[in-house]
C-alpha cells in the first residue's frame, strides 16, 4: 500500500514537473514574442517579435492617409506616400516587450489582452505636406470666398444701414499646414479645419458697437439741412447730399466737414447775392433806366464769418434756418434793392428827389461838386451815414455852418446852402459847383432831414438826357424874378417864396411834361406861363420876364 501511494506521488510529481517544464518552455517563446491579444496603436502584434511587430507597423504607416474635413462637410484625402511618410524605430516596440513578464503568458492569454500606446517614430518630408495642402480643393483661390467684414452701406435716400459681415470659407494657409503637421506626427488620421480654427474670420460684426455708433452719427449728419433766408422771401437750401459730400469721421471718430468746401459753397452764395459793386437798373424819376454802381448800400456778406459760423452750425448737427452774416446790409431785396424809399440826384439836371413809402415829398433843383475844380459829386448807390443838425462843415479852405448836414460818403452828403447860394440847378455846377456836396434849399433840406432815416438808400447818377429844369431861385422849385409866386407841385412839395412884390400863383402838374399853368393877376394883366415838352428849350414868357 506504501509503494503504491508512493507510485502515484511520484507520477504526479513527474507530470507536475512536465506541465511547468512546459508552461516554462511555452512561456520561453514569450521573451521574444508579445503576449496574444497584444495591440500597438491599434495594431494587432499577437505572437510576433518586435521586429516583426515594427515591420508590421511600418507596413501599415505606408498606407497612411490624414483626411481633411472642412466647414461646408466635405473631405479631401492626403496619402502618405505622397509626403513620403514611413515609420522609423525608435525601440518603443522593443520596450513594449521587455514589459512582459513572460510567466505571466497564460493569464494574458485568457484575458482581455493589452492595448499600448507609443508616439510612433516616423519621418516625412514637410515641404511635400506643404504642397499637398496646398493642392487641396478648399485652397484654390476659385474655390474661396474671403471674409468681410460688417460696413455700413449708403442707401437711395442718403441714410445708412449696417451691412452684415461675411464668413466667406478662406483659410489661413499657415494655421492648416501647422495643424496638419501636428496630425502626421501624430498619426492622426482626421484633421477638421474648422475645429482647429484655421479659417479666416471679420474682423468687425453687425452687432459691433463702434459701428453701431458710427451709423448713427453718420444718419444723424447727413440729414441735415440749412435753409438760408436771403431777404425779399427769397430762400436758398444748403441740402443734406451737400452737406454729407463735406462730412467724415476722423482717426477717433468724431465728425468733421471739409472746411475748404464750405468756403467754396459760401462764396458761390456770396457771388449770387452780394450787389455792393454790381450795376443794377435804376428807373429814375423821368422814366429813364439807368445803372449806377451800388458803392455803399446794397448787401455784402461777411464771408469768412459766415463760413465759421456755417461750419460751427453742421457740427452742431442740427438742421437749422438763418440770415447770413451780411457785413452791409439793404433794406429790401429785389431788382437793385433800393425799395421806395430813397434820395435820388440827377446831376446831369441838378434835380434831387427824396421818396418816402412811395410818396414824393421833396423835389429840388440843387448845386453838386464843381466840375471845372474836379470836384465832381460822387456817382452810385450810397447809404445815408448819419445826421446832424447846426452842423459845422470844415474842408482845407472854408469853415461852413449848415443847419441841417446828412452825409452819405465819406465828407460829402446833402446839406442846406440858402446862407450863400440864392440860385440853384442849370449848369452852376459846372463852375461854381460844391466841393462835392449836394447843396439844397433849406427849406426842401429840412423836410428831408426831418423824415429821412439813417440807412436810407441815395441814388446818384448822370442822366444821359437834359430834361431843361434851368436854374431856379433859392426855393430850388419856384421862379426867381421880381414877382411874388406861390408854386404848388402837385404830388405834394409845397414851396413858398417871396421875391418881390405882387402876387401871382400857379398850379404845375408832377409830369412837368408839355405842361400849361395859368398865373392870375398881377396887378395889371393876368398871362399864362407855358412850358415846353421834357423841358427842352425852356422859357416862361411873363410879359416881358424870362424864367431860368
Amino acid at each position: 500500500m506504501r509503494k503504491r501511494t508512493m507510485g502515484i506521488l511520484v507520477v504526479i510529481i513527474i507530470l507536475l514537473l512536465g506541465v511547468a517544464g512546459a508552461y516554462i518552455a511555452i512561456g520561453t517563446h514569450y521573451k521574444t514574442h508579445f503576449f496574444e491579444n497584444v495591440r500597438i496603436n491599434g495594431i494587432d502584434v499577437s505572437d510576433l517579435t518586435a521586429g516583426e511587430a515594427e515591420q508590421l507597423i511600418a507596413e501599415q504607416a505606408e498606407d497612411y492617409r490624414v483626411k481633411v474635413r472642412t466647414k461646408e462637410g466635405t473631405q479631401e484625402v492626403i496619402d502618405g506616400a505622397s509626403i513620403g511618410y514611413r515609420f522609423v524605430s525608435g525601440g518603443e516596440v522593443q520596450g513594449f516587450l521587455e514589459q512582459q513578464n513572460f510567466l505571466a503568458w497564460l493569464p494574458a492569454y485568457l484575458g482581455e489582452g493589452s492595448e499600448y500606446t507609443m508616439k510612433a517614430s516616423v519621418t516625412y518630408d514637410e515641404a511635400k505636406l506643404s504642397a499637398a495642402a496646398a493642392e487641396l480643393s478648399c485652397m484654390k483661390a476659385e474655390q474661396v470666398t474671403a471674409p468681410q467684414d460688417a460696413h455700413l452701406t449708403q442707401q437711395e435716400d442718403g441714410t445708412y444701414v449696417i451691412t452684415p459681415e461675411t464668413e466667406g470659407n478662406q483659410l489661413d494657409a499657415e494655421k492648416v499646414e501647422k495643424l496638419l503637421n501636428e496630425a502626421v506626427r501624430n498619426g492622426n488620421e482626421t484633421v477638421d479645419l474648422a475645429a482647429g480654427d484655421c479659417y479666416l474670420k471679420p474682423a468687425v460684426y453687425a452687432d459691433d458697437a463702434e459701428l453701431k455708433a458710427e451709423a448713427d452719427v453718420r444718419n444723424r449728419y447727413g440729414s441735415i439741412t440749412v435753409t438760408y433766408q436771403m431777404g425779399g422771401g427769397i430762400t436758398e437750401i444748403l441740402d443734406k447730399a451737400t452737406i454729407s459730400s463735406w462730412f467724415s469721421l476722423d482717426e477717433n471718430k468724431q465728425p468733421v466737414f471739409d472746411r475748404e468746401a464750405v468756403a467754396v459753397w459760401v462764396n458761390q452764395l456770396a457771388d449770387n447775392y452780394d450787389t455792393i459793386g454790381a450795376f443794377l437798373p435804376f428807373v429814375t424819376s423821368n422814366g429813364e433806366t439807368v445803372y449806377p454802381e451800388s458803392r455803399t448800400y446794397g448787401w455784402q456778406m461777411d464771408r469768412e464769418t459766415e463760413t465759421e459760423e456755417l461750419y460751427q452750425l453742421l457740427l452742431a448737427g442740427e438742421s437749422a434756418e438763418r440770415s447770413p452774416v451780411w457785413s452791409e446790409g439793404a433794406w429790401t431785396r429785389g431788382e437793385n434793392d433800393i425799395g421806395n424809399t430813397y434820395v435820388e440826384i440827377d446831376y446831369t439836371n441838378q434835380r434831387m428827389w427824396y421818396y418816402k413809402d412811395g410818396v414824393l415829398l421833396v423835389e429840388t433843383s440843387v448845386v453838386t461838386g464843381n466840375v471845372s475844380a474836379d470836384m465832381a459829386s460822387p456817382e452810385g448807390v450810397f447809404c445815408l451815414v448819419g445826421k446832424e443838425e447846426n452842423a459845422i462843415l470844415v474842408g482845407e479852405d472854408y469853415k461852413t455852418p449848415v443847419s441841417y448836414w446828412m452825409p452819405f460818403y465819406g465828407g460829402v452828403g446833402i446839406h442846406d446852402a440858402d446862407t450863400w447860394r440864392t440860385a440853384y440847378g442849370g449848369d452852376i455846377y459846372m463852375w461854381s459847383g460844391s466841393h462835392g456836396c449836394i447843396n439844397t434849399p433849406t427849406a426842401q433840406a429840412a423836410v428831408i432831414f426831418q423824415n429821412i432815416e439813417v440807412g436810407t438808400p441815395i441814388v446818384c447818377y448822370s442822366s444821359g438826357i437834359n430834361y431843361g429844369y434851368g436854374q431856379m431861385g433859392s426855393s430850388g422849385g419856384g421862379a426867381a424874378n421880381s414877382e411874388s409866386a406861390d408854386v404848388v407841385i402837385v404830388d405834394g412839395a409845397d414851396y413858398s417864396e417871396a421875391a418881390g412884390t405882387g402876387d401871382a400863383s400857379g398850379v404845375i402838374d408832377e409830369n412837368w411834361a408839355d405842361e400849361s399853368a395859368y398865373y392870375g393877376s398881377t396887378g395889371q394883366a393876368e398871362f399864362p406861363i407855358t412850358i415846353e415838352d421834357e423841358w427842352s428849350g425852356e422859357s416862361a414868357d411873363y410879359g416881358e420876364q424870362v424864367i431860368y
